[in-house]
């Protein structure tokens, strides 16, 4: 098992599904917008859907299955043919803010590559995987076709627990280090973006307060 990834279910949909999925993530992906639409990552190839749970069943199954609440990221994300998200750690989806990111991926192939704590992972088509966010992570799509995962994030409840591994002395040695990279990091942002790149620093404090919006006040589309 790679840490930071668990294989929560092998088949969770089949292959009559998957190509049933597929073909409407293809059919909605004129409709695609950018992760990034601003900041230094706004040219990388990395597209998303946003998914309705009340318009798509298949997504309200994921919810389901896990026992989770309809709370947080709910998309197809496409990678373009080329795009490279470097290694990188996320707060969003990170256990130590009791939140998880799971995928089923439903396009892709061996020149996709997928990496979480410098250690590949290899998803196939059809399967539920968790992924912690804040362990370091990385995705390159070296084929010749865009790859395509439905991805949710939901908060960790006593229910979505049950898919897990108990965190052992690890995971919560690894709980203090993320945190500690937050700290340096929001620090190294004030002491020189706001200098150096005053763009980007303003555009991650924008990112800090919708984030303390969303997650303290229960508030999702602050400007």
């Amino acid at each position: 098992m790679n840490t930071g990834t668990y294989l929560i279910k092998k088949d969770f949909f089949d292959t009559h599904k998957v190509a049933e999925l597929a073909e409407l993530a293809r059919q909605l992906e004129g409709e695609k917008s950018s992760v990034h639409e601003g900041g230094k990552y706004k040219d990388i190839q990395w597209h998303k859907v946003d998914l309705d749970p009340k318009q798509y069943p298949f997504v309200s199954d994921i919810y389901n299955f896990l026992g989770a609440e309809k709370n947080g990221i709910c998309v197809f994300y496409y990678l373009s043919p080329g795009a490279v998200l470097h290694p990188h750690r996320d707060l969003t989806g990170a256990s130590s803010n009791a939140r998880l990111r799971f995928h089923v991926p439903l396009i892709t192939n061996d020149n996709v590559y997928f990496n979480v704590s410098k250690k590949r992972v290899i998803m196939q088509p059809g399967e539920l995987w968790a992924l912690d966010t804040s362990f370091l992570h990385a995705v390159e799509n070296k084929s010749e076709q865009t790859r395509v995962h439905i991805v949710i994030e939901c908060p960790v409840n006593k229910q979505v627990m049950t898919h897990l591994p108990k965190k052992n002395l690890f995971g919560r040695v690894h709980d203090v280090y993320f945190v500690s990279i937050l700290l340096f990091s929001f620090l190294k942002s004030i002491l020189i973006n706001v200098w150096r790149d005053p763009g980007y620093f303003f555009a991650q404090m924008r990112m800090l307060k919708k984030f303390i919006m969303w997650r303290v006040f229960g508030k999702k589309d602050v400007k």
